[in-house]
């Protein structure tokens, strides 16, 4: 899936626009800002730097993010960020843009929010999958993937064609989406059932064959029985 999707789907959406201090406190917002995040406090928006909002993880990348807009001049591409809010994931694609006022001194930080996550998710279920391959922000269809491999708290996601990087882990994956579709064969494995080619078994391990790709994928021995079951081999 290219990046014409998402263009489009930003062309539809209002951003939230935050505008930061040298300092990285807030000078000015937008009313759609407020309306995406209502939780947080008006009067606290604008008491000292961003930072102070999020916990040391979501703070360290944030800083990452901002050193590289201030050290590079220019605008950093867009980024996915998933952030929770009273229980549930939000999806935002974020764009960091420096400014600089008719003496060319004083500089700031101009940051959009485009809010994605009625695009990604309906009724807690995954309708596309975000992931990113190096610059490239994709939202995938779920019939696109071969399997999910866990990688960490994240996880990689593969198609017939690439291999992707996915913000979410294995586990929220397997809850999100279809379970008639994808099959956790092993703690660290999800596989899109319609893509499997060929299951194989010998005395030491058993393994799947998926379609388009040489990969061999492991089933542990407590998931084989019922994996059999649910391709209709049992």
């Amino acid at each position: 899936m290219g990046s014409s999707p998402i263009l489009s789907i930003i062309e539809n959406i209002e951003p939230g626009v935050v505008i930061l201090n040298n300092d990285l406190s807030v000078s000015l917002i937008n009313r759609m800002f407020l309306l995406m995040f209502s939780h947080f406090k008006r009067e606290r928006l604008f008491d000292g730097s961003v930072l102070n909002f999020h916990d040391d993880e979501i703070r360290r990348k944030i800083s990452e993010m901002l050193r590289l807009t201030s050290e590079s001049k220019r605008q950093i591409p867009l980024s996915l960020k998933i952030l929770r809010h009273d229980g549930l994931d939000c999806y935002f694609l974020i764009k960091l843009v420096p400014l600089m006022e008719k003496e060319m001194t004083d500089e700031k930080i101009c940051v959009l929010f485009y809010d994605i996550t009625p695009f990604i998710i309906t009724e807690r279920k995954l309708i596309r999958i975000p992931v990113t391959s190096g610059d490239e922000i994709h939202l995938l269809n779920p019939e696109e993937i071969v399997y999910l491999k866990a990688d960490n708290i994240y996880s990689r996601v593969s198609t017939d064609t690439a291999d992707y990087h996915c913000d979410l882990s294995l586990g929220s994956l397997e809850k999100r989406l279809d379970k008639e579709s994808f099959y956790r064969i092993h703690r660290s494995y999800l596989v899109n059932i319609s893509k499997v080619r060929k299951v194989q078994r010998d005395r030491s391990e058993c393994s799947v064959e998926v379609r388009g790709t040489e990969t061999r994928l492991p089933i542990s021995r407590t998931k084989l029985q019922d994996f059999l079951i649910e391709i209709g081999l049992k």
